[in-house]
């Protein structure tokens, strides 16, 4: 083994399905925190975000904006743009490792096929939200306290970016579980995303669908929905229901389950 890998791996003492995990969540998080990804994507999105924000902030004449307008319009950016990168980041996570040969070789290694998958799900499901939400959302408190001349309240406003995260979580798990059953990118890829913005039009001849639909979480729905769960919360409100929360939460784990019992019975 070279020294290389030497500094990745070492020598694996779990066993049954956790044989392995604890190498691959040090190199799943070594590639995100021992690199330039984490400050290149923290810097990105918050310039994204902050950027798009700011655009809406101080466009006005007098550059003053109602601070629950603008509490609003950050949880719609934060949860829509990044889930784009979300869904192509994750779309190489397992049919990238299977097409290299990556995955095949991994597993050639004392590694379980759980551990496999849960390293993929545990280093991305914590690194991305604290990248692609949690460090953009201390400027835009920052900006939105300063446009708006009073400071949101910032439990509500962590709360809100649970939620921002657990939107993200969704199509994380999602694409994550497709990468396992299809052996191609088109349909890993162009499932979530087809999801993802083409939710409003099921809308219009299924309303119900806003109820088990990530959707609501973070944009309002014209003749349904006015005020995202997101929104809500942010601003101390009771959301117009807890129903699309559960349902998404429960989602997940579906996901995560059916991701794990059909990699194990993936052959390489």
């Amino acid at each position: 083994m070279s020294s290389t890998a030497d500094s990745q791996f070492q020598m694996v003492d779990e066993r049954g399905w956790r044989r392995g995990l604890g190498n691959l969540l040090r190199a799943g998080f070594g590639s995100w925190w021992k690199t330039n990804t984490w400050w290149i994507m923290s810097l990105m999105w918050t310039l994204i975000i902050n950027g798009v924000l700011a655009g809406v902030l101080w466009s006005g004449s007098d550059g003053d904006m109602d601070w629950e307008v603008a509490i609003v319009l950050y949880g719609l950016f934060a949860g829509l743009f990044p889930t784009i990168a979300v869904i192509i980041i994750m779309q190489d996570a397992v049919v990238g490792e299977k097409e290299s040969g990556t995955a095949a070789w991994v597993l050639s290694k004392p590694v379980s096929r759980v551990s496999f998958i849960l390293s993929k799900l545990i280093t991305n499901s914590i690194s991305m939200p604290i990248t692609m939400t949690l460090i953009p959302s201390v400027f835009a408190y920052i900006q939105i306290s300063i446009a708006s001349g009073s400071m949101p309240h910032l439990l509500n406003f962590m709360g809100g970016l649970i939620v921002i995260s657990l939107n993200l979580l969704y199509y994380l798990t999602l694409t994550l579980m497709l990468g396992t059953f299809f052996n191609n990118r088109g349909p890993v890829i162009g499932i979530p995303l087809a999801l993802a913005f083409g939710q409003q039009l099921i809308f219009g001849f299924l309303p119900i669908f806003s109820l088990i639909s990530p959707w609501t979480l973070i944009v309002p729905v014209n003749g349904l929905v006015e005020m995202p769960i997101t929104g809500s919360i942010m601003l101390g409100e009771e959301p117009y229901s807890f129903i699309p929360l559960i349902s998404v939460t429960i989602q997940i784990v579906i996901f995560i389950v059916a991701a794990l019992w059909r990699f194990e019975r993936e052959e390489f």
